[in-house]
């Protein structure tokens, strides 16, 4: 019985790692300044998410269907672009077991697009 606890214990480590523990290696990329045409500009993100703020020059292809399509990228570097770090992490996980070279992320959210100072959350929040 301890032997049946401790291996669903290692199966369930092992996911939580590979769905919450960043990539290493991914560094974060300004879109806006982006340049690179060797690069594809991957958005992961939902289709309607993608048409509600879409990302010039980007190829949209959903996390749930990078599996069917990711033979799309031709081998060619790719930066993720993701509504949230979770997204990001799963699909640059993915791409990089099939080989491709996933050279950083950015992600596209309200929340994420400002970065607030704690003075300025105190200041919104009443706090002096």
């Amino acid at each position: 019985m301890t032997i049946f606890i401790i291996v669903l214990l290692l199966i369930g480590s092992n996911s939580l790692y590979r769905r919450f523990v960043p990539v290493l290696g991914l560094a974060h990329m300004d879109i806006d300044n982006f340049s690179d045409e060797k690069t594809i500009l991957l958005d992961v993100r939902g289709y309607l998410q993608a048409h509600k703020k879409p990302i010039n020059g980007s190829y949209n292809i959903p996390l749930p269907y990078i599996k069917r399509n990711f033979c799309k990228l031709e081998g060619k570097p790719v930066c993720i672009i993701g509504s949230d770090m979770l997204d990001v992490t799963i699909s640059a996980r993915f791409l990089k077991s099939k080989g491709v070279k996933v050279a950083g992320y950015y992600i596209e959210d309200n929340k994420y697009s400002k970065q607030v100072t704690c003075r300025d959350r105190r200041e919104i929040h009443g706090i002096h």
